[in-house]
């Protein structure tokens, strides 16, 4: 199945939920905030050929406060979805004249 989220039911313990990430740098904030906020967790690492994955283990009683933390993290080293500055000016600029114009269209359209 097609998962978006880095986040998981324990396969085996119920109580618990599972967050991944792919680098370090993400694995090691998420473990900054989790010890800031005092949030106990369990941490596994799993290294293979190609790729590493960091897992934490939460229980589902700190959920709601792990999600906002797991925000933060994606918040803080997020890519704008396009990075070419004057192509995002010019879309930008784009949408504008075509709401505009969709706006006096229906103005022109109700007389």
């Amino acid at each position: 199945m097609f998962n978006i989220t880095n986040y998981n039911e324990h396969p085996t313990r119920k109580a618990y939920t599972i967050f991944h990430f792919f680098t370090k740098e993400r694995a090691d904030y998420f473990n900054q905030l989790l010890n800031e906020k005092g949030i106990w967790f369990e941490f596994d690492l799993d290294e293979t050929s190609n790729k590493t994955t960091y897992f934490f283990g939460v229980k589902n009683a700190d959920l709601k406060t792990v999600h906002q933390l797991n925000y933060l993290v994606i918040a803080k080293y997020r890519k704008p979805t396009i990075s070419y500055s004057p192509l995002r000016i010019f879309l930008f600029l784009f949408l504008l004249i075509i709401i505009f114009l969709v706006v006096m269209g229906l103005l022109n359209a109700s007389k």
